[in-house]
């Protein structure tokens, strides 16, 4: 039997609503990581927030991996250390934000800790909870940071229409500044380097661990999973996805996040 890999995203495919993985879901991960199958959790989530479900999951064995941050961050699980780390530039961060303020979004950015922000808004409380991630409220996060961060993200927990009256807004700005622009879910707008995504995350762990193409598989939900389905052989949408997103699937789940897609995906392309 060939090893297959299989790139998981986490909020809305692997995990219930309630932030949860059924016991469905973990038994059938830990079956296919004992037949010698690999599962990468690929997340929009950083890597503070993405260690802690990879060590509830078990995946820290010899050869497990995360890509985290939408790919701006991949992380070697069993030695933690960080194998691939990408951030944006930092001199683009305060215009970002300040533009971001004039559309009444949230914004914020990340450290090596956790998230930093210049209000402590209930934005930043819904995303630290949901996300189990420290934030830090600082009076210019510009100088705050030491090093480039791994990504900028606005939230509305509202109405999506801001967020993308925003995002065109900005799109000749994240042009000149060579940023890409993208949902991970309805409420989260992320701002990440050009050409970083989860599909360059998979490109870079298939060359890393030299796995064929032929034996590789993802699942998710959201616009920033596109370019992760776009760069496997067998790329499977979520039935809780927005209808657009269906297309971008070989295969569409019959269950949903809350009722173990994922057990549903590893058993029927996996195991048997």
């Amino acid at each position: 039997m060939e090893k297959k890999i299989l790139f998981l995203d986490l909020d809305g495919t692997l995990l219930t609503d309630a932030k949860e993985i059924t016991p469905e879901n973990l038994t059938a991960i830990q079956k296919a990581t004992s037949m010698g199958h690999a599962v990468v959790v690929t997340t929009g989530r950083p890597l503070a927030s993405t260690a802690r479900q990879v060590e509830k999951l078990a995946l820290t064995e010899p050869g497990c991996y995360a890509i985290t941050s939408n790919g701006a961050l991949i992380y070697n699980a069993n030695t933690k250390e960080i194998i691939f780390y990408k951030g944006v530039h930092r001199d683009c961060i305060r215009e970002a934000f300040d533009e971001a303020y004039k559309f009444h979004l949230h914004a914020q950015t990340y450290n090596r800790v956790g998230a930093l922000c210049e209000h402590d808004t209930k934005e930043m409380k819904y995303y630290s909870d949901a996300n189990l991630l420290p934030y830090e409220v600082v009076e210019d996060v510009t100088k705050a940071l030491d090093e480039d961060p791994i990504k900028m993200l606005f939230i509305d927990l509202q109405d999506r229409s801001h967020l993308n009256a925003f995002r065109q807004h900005m799109e000749p700005w994240a042009q000149r500044n060579h940023l890409d622009m993208f949902f991970s879910c309805d409420q989260y707008l992320e701002f990440l380097p050009e050409g970083i995504n989860k599909g360059s995350g998979v490109r870079f762990i298939c060359d890393y661990l030299n796995i064929s193409y032929k034996n590789t598989l993802a699942a998710g939900d959201a616009e920033n999973d596109i370019t992760m389905l776009q760069a496997v052989k067998t790329p499977c949408v979520m039935k809780n996805a927005r209808p657009e997103m269906y297309p971008y699937g070989a295969y569409i789940t019959e269950r949903d996040n809350n009722h173990s897609a994922i057990a549903e995906i590893i058993e029927k392309f996996m195991l048997s």
